[in-house]
């Protein structure tokens, strides 16, 4: 049998810039759906564990891995994730406080 796929979700709460921790154990991922947004960039942080300091995701030059996310509503691959490989502890933050709870969704493999 083939790998199955999961989705596991993590949200932003109504007036917070940053999302709660999803746990991206032993998964690859295949796209992040990304709800309606107050227009905003996304940035990810990630940890050694659960409870450990969040640093914010960076490439080799220094920048921030982002996606320029707007109003959101959209969905994107694995290829433009592909930073976040070999990340366990993942948080999705926004440039914008968020007037609504904001839930994103992974689609995964194990």
């Amino acid at each position: 049998m083939g790998r199955e796929h999961q989705v596991k979700s993590v949200t932003i709460a109504s007036g917070e810039t940053e999302s709660a921790v999803v746990d991206l154990a032993y998964n690859s991922i295949h796209g992040l759906i990304i709800p309606t947004l107050d227009s905003a960039n996304l940035t990810f942080k990630v940890a050694e564990n659960s409870g450990g300091t969040f640093v914010t995701l960076k490439s080799r030059a220094a920048s921030n891995i982002s996606i320029t996310a707007g109003t959101g509503g959209f969905a994107v691959s694995s290829e433009d994730l592909a930073a976040l490989a070999g990340y366990r502890y993942v948080k999705i933050v926004a440039s914008a406080a968020q007037t609504a709870d904001r839930t994103f969704y992974y689609w995964m493999k194990e």
